[in-house]
């Protein structure tokens, strides 16, 4: 039990220092990885924008209580001007409408630096004074709650706080207990940061999955498993986003296609060649209706369902013609014959919502039920049937 509780240790702490959450990510998908470092960036510099206050806060205490020793008016004026500073530029570049990715990160390691720093030289002061050197634990309190850098990002900017730790620390040859400190702020500075990120990274990364997998489930919801087309839920959703994108300034036609006497097939040749024979219609529906539409869809047992922008009905009648011929030249046996079908094909109106969609689909429902009537294997526009030979 021991074992297992030290190994668990050992293993987060690996897990931090290698940042193998943010690793794992940059595997899986890069994109989510640059997406992941860029919300990391600008976190940092919110994060970084209201410790400001506290840091203005933290100098103002200081310049009250502080017996006046150099080094903690040296670093009192360094909290105080950190504080300002970067307060408006931390506000400046982490709200502007084109955030500069590297300017922010630049910036927060800057603040960071300088704020370490500062409080070195304040604890410097305190042990000096004799004092017990309330600025570090104030320090670990604030590193905890506001950085979320990683452990190598953290170790670039403490360089400068250990070499000012041990200039400082040598020349006045300060004792134990300024090394204590200096020891505390260091470690802090770089592990606690890493820590922070790594639970932020997580939570972030798992938030990203599930919304990922929520998208892909509605992805799948809306697809037919059978041909991979659309089906009545995913064309009704396409049809929504076409209708917000463009309005009144598009228009539509439908065409319905449906394969003559397909109950008939499949009594005959049972559900696997009747699955067959719909993927291979399925196919040349799909083949013909590529260069114009990507909007089609299994619409039932065995009607698609095309839905046409912009194009004039005269070209929507010859692309009808055009997948009808397709289906008819596969020549897919049945019985003594071939599979054919029939097709609706529906006027053209302005897109301005679901009702137009409704209505030009009832319509080529319409024409379709004229083009079966006149006895399949043609299509059906304004109550006439067409077939075109040659």
């Amino acid at each position: 039990m021991n074992n297992s509780f030290i190994s668990k240790i050992f293993e987060n702490a690996k897990a931090v220092i290698t940042a193998r959450n943010e690793r794992e990510a940059r595997e899986e998908d890069p994109r989510i990885y640059d997406r992941l470092k860029d919300h990391l960036c600008i976190k940092n510099a919110h994060r970084s924008f209201v410790m400001c206050i506290f840091v203005f806060i933290m100098g103002i205490i200081e310049m009250i209580t502080d017996s006046g020793t150099l080094f903690g008016i040296i670093g009192t004026v360094m909290l105080l001007l950190v504080s300002v500073v970067f307060f408006g530029s931390l506000y400046k570049f982490s709200t502007g409408r084109s955030v500069k990715i590297k300017s922010v990160r630049m910036l927060t390691y800057l603040f960071w630096a300088l704020f370490s720093a500062s409080v070195l030289l304040v604890c410097i002061s305190h042990v000096i004074q004799a004092k017990f050197p309330y600025a570090a634990a104030a320090y670990i309190i604030i590193m905890m709650m506001f950085p979320i850098m990683n452990i190598y990002e953290s170790a670039v900017f403490t360089a400068f706080t250990v070499v000012l730790g041990l200039v400082c620390g040598l020349g006045l040859k300060l004792g134990l207990a300024f090394w204590m400190t200096a020891l505390l702020i260091a470690v802090g500075t770089i592990w606690i940061p890493a820590i922070v990120r790594c639970c932020y990274a997580d939570l972030w990364l798992g938030e990203r999955r599930i919304e990922t997998t929520e998208e892909r489930c509605e992805l799948i919801s809306q697809k037919d498993s059978l041909t991979g087309l659309l089906n009545k839920a995913g064309l009704s959703a396409k049809f929504s986003e076409l209708a917000g994108q463009y309005g009144a300034e598009k228009t539509i036609s439908v065409i319905l296609i449906d394969i003559d006497n397909f109950r008939a097939f499949n009594h005959i040749y049972g559900y696997d060649k009747s699955d067959e024979c719909l993927y291979r219609v399925c196919n040349c529906i799909k083949i013909v209706a590529k260069p114009y539409t990507e909007l089609v869809s299994r619409f039932g047992g065995d009607d698609f369902v095309l839905i046409f922008e912009n194009m004039s009905e005269l070209d929507v009648v010859k692309l009808a013609e055009q997948l009808r011929e397709s289906v008819e030249q596969m020549a897919q046996t049945f019985g003594d014959g071939i599979v054919t079908v029939s097709v609706g094909v529906s006027g053209t109106a302005d897109l301005v919502g679901k009702q137009t969609y409704s209505e030009l689909l009832k319509d080529a429902d319409d024409q379709l039920m004229i083009a079966k009537n006149a006895g399949r294997n043609c299509i059906g526009f304004k109550g006439m049937a067409y077939k075109h030979k040659g």
